[in-house]
């Protein structure tokens, strides 16, 4: 399955948001910050209805990509709600590609795990996510459990964890008391955000899990996924699928779809322990999940002075669809630990939802690294991939 879509709209979008020069008198046009856009899940593909909520992340060893989304076999519907034909819940696995050469070519999609469905027992997974452990070289892919037949309404969170960059998984574990907050009831809608969680410069490994309509929280592990755990306090205002960021000062923050046209911003200068809340307005959204994550700029770049431009450590990236509704997928920059946000790049300027990002290794050593970006494209109907040049990202 190698359909390969350019969108030339999304390209001169991409182009006039940085105020890229334009072909003139003949002149070769400069190149595209995206690139063309491959499609790595499609509905329909392989007897599966419709393929939803990427993941992706760039493995341990640096250079292999891995990404994955629900295979939702008979509808739309998410974990917790019926549909279809025959009105009722549905098998969903999680589906995993990889790639080698930076999301030019992909491997086939497998299953992490195919859970039982029969008479007696019908589980599903939904929202698939990774945290990569750097120091212990593993990639753990977290997800959402339900079991309709004897634990109707209950729903659980597992993880998997893969030792060699994602090529192969292991068993399933349940970690849902382990990392529910104290107090969280057991059959309410809980659930871990899909995307992507982080792993702090300390090392702790950390994501965000949600009780909906009411609370967000962290979890983590402080032994290379060893153990896991409840992380602080769940924030007093309440979130959906959110996003855990580390700031240059050592802050935690969360960034939260709520409701339309903002987004909920949770910071914690205490690990955890207590929480600042604001609606950031300049954020527009689409009412959808979103990705934030930190930006290394490279030795050449970070703290050093180029130009009439001083730059930081790092930056801060954001990809969300920033309209009224489920359309114009942005990229925008933070300089300032998000207290503010450049206009953006557009990747997608059409119907677009979910998306996620990853860093991929500059060619030239010292350089910023490219960005991997993975999202719901056509209205939901399938999921693309594409990256983001280092050049148009770091543009002030």
């Amino acid at each position: 399955m190698k359909c390969e879509i350019l969108l030339a709209a999304a390209v001169m979008a991409s182009l006039v948001a940085f105020g890229a020069p334009q072909k003139q008198g003949g002149k070769k046009a400069p190149k595209a910050a995206a690139s063309k856009q491959t499609v790595l899940w499609k509905n329909g593909d392989n007897g599966v209805k419709v393929y939803r909520i990427p993941a992706l992340c760039t493995a341990p060893d640096g250079k292999t990509l891995v990404a994955a989304c629900d295979a939702r076999y008979d509808h739309a519907q998410d974990l917790n709600r019926k549909g279809g034909p025959g009105g009722d819940y549905q098998k969903i696995n999680i589906a995993v590609r990889t790639s080698k050469d930076g999301g030019k070519t992909w491997t086939p999609s497998v299953y992490s795990h195919e859970w039982k469905w029969d008479a007696e027992e019908k589980w599903a997974g939904s929202d698939p996510s990774f945290i990569v452990d750097e120091k212990a070289k593993k990639i753990f892919l977290f997800y959402n459990v339900a079991e309709y037949v004897k634990e109707a309404g209950i729903y659980k969170q597992y993880v998997q964890e893969s030792s060699d960059n994602g090529k192969t998984w292991g068993e399933p574990r349940d970690i849902t008391a382990d990392i529910r907050p104290q107090g969280w009831p057991k059959n309410g809608f809980v659930f871990i955000t899909s995307g992507s969680g982080i792993q702090t410069k300390e090392g702790t490994l950390l994501h965000t899990v949600v009780l909906v309509n009411k609370a967000v929280a962290l979890f983590g592990s402080e032994d290379g996924g060893e153990t896991w755990k409840a992380y602080g306090k769940p924030t007093t205002q309440p979130g959906d699928e959110c996003k855990v960021v580390e700031l240059s000062s050592g802050e935690l923050m969360i960034n939260s779809r709520k409701d339309m046209g903002a987004r909920e911003v949770f910071v914690s200068p205490d690990q955890g322990e207590t929480w600042s809340h604001r609606s950031d307005k300049s954020l527009q959204d689409g009412r959808c999940n979103a990705q934030i994550m930190t930006y290394p700029l490279g030795k050449k770049y970070a703290g050093k002075k180029v130009g009439a431009v001083k730059y930081p450590e790092e930056i801060l990236v954001f990809s969300n669809c920033k309209a009224g509704g489920r359309s114009n997928l942005t990229l925008r920059t933070s300089w300032d630990d998000g207290q503010t946000w450049s206009e953006g790049l557009t990747i997608e300027p059409g119907k677009a939802s979910y998306s996620d990002l990853c860093l991929i290794p500059a060619r030239i050593k010292g350089n910023p690294p490219d960005l991997g970006v993975i999202f719901e494209g056509s209205g939901e109907t399938d999921i693309r991939f594409c990256t983001l040049k280092s050049q148009y990202i770091i543009k002030k």
